[in-house]
């Protein structure tokens, strides 16, 4: 297999199919394990800001152009951001917890484990 770098600075290659490489081939590795991640505002701006340097750098634009992040975005049209469909594979994910009969994590989701208040044997 080639290198991935040199199959995106191909010419040959069209941008929307070099788009689709980034999302079969890079996305699936960075969301990897996502489900259980606990995601605050600094990792919200980090997953932004590689999703705007895998485009950037699809689109070979320097770092020292200053072209907006809009710009960018609608040059590629990616449709759904890596934000977003990290969230729609965290809401697949709890959805599926949800359907299971009996389970350990829809119990520990639902909050059933370890709540307080509880009539019990205190000794």
């Amino acid at each position: 297999m080639t290198n991935l770098d040199s199959m995106f600075k191909s010419r040959d290659i069209t941008l929307p199919t070099k788009v689709h490489l980034v999302k079969a081939m890079v996305f699936p590795v960075v969301m990897y394990g996502y489900e259980s991640w606990t995601v605050k505002k600094a990792e919200h701006r980090r997953i932004d800001a590689f999703e705007l340097w895998c485009w950037r750098r699809l689109l070979r634009v320097p770092w020292t152009a200053r072209r907006s992040n809009q710009s960018i975005l609608k040059e590629i049209s990616p449709g759904i951001s890596l934000e977003g469909m990290m969230l729609k594979l965290k809401l697949q994910y709890f959805g599926c917890l949800m359907r299971r009969v009996d389970s350990l994590e829809k119990t520990l989701m639902l909050g059933g484990i370890g709540a307080r208040g509880e009539a019990g044997n205190r000794g």
